[in-house]
């Protein structure tokens, strides 16, 4: 770590306090480009900031990283965030004071409980006449405290030291900056890895891609504002075209890998088209480029910035086939040459400039120029040019290639996809039953003439022969003998009475029963009653 001579006067003072990520690797790139311009720079920074990094210039390890809490408390989190910023802002303040930098950038925009931390920042513009400068990458809000009037005033405040505004991407229109503030577009620089050859055969075998197909390759993060799916419906009408898609999904909002998969299956391209979340570092990216034919950066009309996949492709000279909002990237592609532009979200765009790619005329790419172009120095210079402006008094341009219209390459000419596509011979027209219906032979049947079945003969009646059967003699007995002598005497006895009167076995004399006599027996089934006959009944029993 080398520190300040505070003897020599400090040109630039940057301030970042964080260490890992974009935003740090942007600052450490733009600070070491500043250096090896011959300026004095000093970057306010954290303890982390030099141990993933090798540094050349001075830094001041004063900033706090993370949190300051360890409650999950949702208030005390942003307690603690809010403190922190503060803390940090005053202290970056205060080197600004004792080291009075004729530069001042600050590595993002923060407006965080900016009402308290300001004032001295406004003081030393408005004292010193410091230009201050940020690279505008707008920071997460969710740690934001108060009401709703306290967060505006603090997002209109935050503005005030700021002169010059340093853009990666294309602002909206109205802009949320305020016009007092100068935005300049700048482009990323490329990443300085040390590259790692591999074979690019032997990384199409594990594509399996078919021999003749022109390989697309998607690379990086899976979002959905790239746009995938409309890439994998356009091979419907490329038939030499075929899809490699290699990242993972970062964010469980977008849509998995296997709905890309399933999509292919549905369209019948599952052949053509290859996924993959296998990570491929850094030090072998050239190499995957250079195994394709082609790079696919097909962004949403919602993407106004740029791509690392960018520079890139322009190192393993692959055209793209690139689609966005306004931005920096759609400028950098038509002035370059590096490839087809066509409109976003639009699936039959996209397949026409994949037959642009595939059978059009391409003009040159001037791939040198943008490598000359697309730098870190670039990026720190047109932050200084801006600067010179605001000191002079001359109007700063916004987009990086106004005034040089001229030195653009001619743009492509667009075929139409489904132009292309080989016209397959008519089919002889099916002959319908209906319209040309074939003559039938007419089948006339023999009329016979009906004859009635005759009567059925009646079967010869046999006589029926009735026999008698033969009956028992009946013996004629004397009346006046009786029957029963003991009992017929008894019966006429006038001293007998009924009562008294005993049969055989002592028994009274039973009554003979005869066919007549007898009574049919009741049917099982209960008879309905009504109530007046249940009534009846009752006053006959209690009678």
């Amino acid at each position: 770590m080398s520190q300040p001579n505070p003897k020599e006067p400090v040109d630039i003072l940057i301030q970042c306090p964080g260490s890992h990520g974009v935003i740090p690797d942007h600052v450490h790139e733009q600070a070491t480009a500043m250096h090896e311009f011959g300026f004095k720079v000093i970057v306010l920074c954290c303890d982390a900031y030099e141990r993933s990094r090798s540094v050349a210039y001075a830094t001041i390890p004063c900033m706090l990283e993370g949190a300051t809490t360890n409650r999950t408390n949702a208030f005390s989190r942003k307690m603690g965030k809010a403190l922190q910023t503060m803390r940090n802002q005053l202290i970056f303040a205060w080197e600004v004071y004792k080291n009075n930098p004729a530069l001042v950038l600050a590595a993002s925009h923060v407006d965080s409980q900016s009402p308290l931390w300001v004032w001295p920042h406004i003081l030393l513009v408005f004292l010193r006449k410091t230009i201050y400068g940020m690279n505008l990458h707008f920071a997460n809000r969710d740690h934001h405290l108060g009401p709703k009037w306290w967060q505006k005033l603090g997002s209109h405040l935050a503005y005030k030291p700021f002169r010059i505004a340093v853009a990666h991407k294309r602002l909206p229109d109205p802009s949320p900056i305020p016009k007092f503030i100068r935005t300049v577009e700048v482009p990323i620089g490329p990443e300085k890895t040390q590259q790692i050859r591999e074979n690019p055969k032997k990384i199409r075998q594990k594509w399996k891609v078919a021999r003749g197909k022109k390989i697309f390759l998607a690379f990086g993060h899976i979002r959905n504002h790239k746009n995938l799916d409309l890439v994998i419906r356009a091979l419907l009408e490329n038939p030499q075209a075929a899809l490699v898609i290699l990242g993972r999904v970062s964010n469980h909002r977008d849509r998995p890998l296997k709905y890309y998969q399933m999509l292919a299956e549905d369209l019948g391209l599952s052949k053509r088209v290859f996924i993959s979340d296998d990570f491929v570092p850094d030090e072998k990216r050239q190499s995957y480029f250079e195994a394709a034919d082609f790079i696919v950066s097909t962004y949403s009309s919602g993407f106004h910035s740029q791509s690392a996949t960018l520079a890139t492709a322009v190192k393993a000279r692959r055209h793209v086939l690139a689609s966005s909002g306004g931005s920096p990237m759609r400028d950098l592609v038509e002035h370059f040459g590096l490839g087809v532009f066509v409109e976003p979200d639009s699936s039959e765009a996209v397949a026409d400039g994949m037959a642009t790619l595939l059978h059009g005329v391409l003009p040159e790419a001037n791939w040198e120029a943008f490598e000359e172009h697309a730098t870190w120095g670039t990026n720190v210079t047109r932050f200084l040019e801006a600067a010179a402006d605001i000191k002079s008094g001359r109007p700063t341009p916004v987009r990086q290639f106004e005034g040089y219209e001229d030195e653009a390459v001619p743009l492509p000419t667009l075929l139409s996809a489904r132009a292309l596509l080989p016209v397959k011979p008519p089919k002889p027209p099916k002959t319908s039953k209906l319209a040309d219906p074939k003559p039938r032979p007419v089948v006339r049947k023999k009329i016979t003439k009906r004859v009635a079945p005759p009567e059925p003969t009646p079967n010869p009646v046999e006589p029926v022969v009735v026999l008698e059967k033969p009956t028992a003699p009946v013996l004629e007995s004397d009346p006046s003998q009786p029957v029963f002598p003991g009992f017929d005497s008894a019966l006429e006895s006038p001293s007998a009475s009924p009562e008294k009167v005993a049969g055989i076995n002592g028994h009274a004399p039973a009554k003979k029963k005869t066919k007549a006599a007898e009574k049919p027996k009741p049917s099982r089934a209960r008879k309905p009653r009504s109530r007046v006959a249940n009534r009846e009944s009752i006053g006959a029993a209690a009678v």
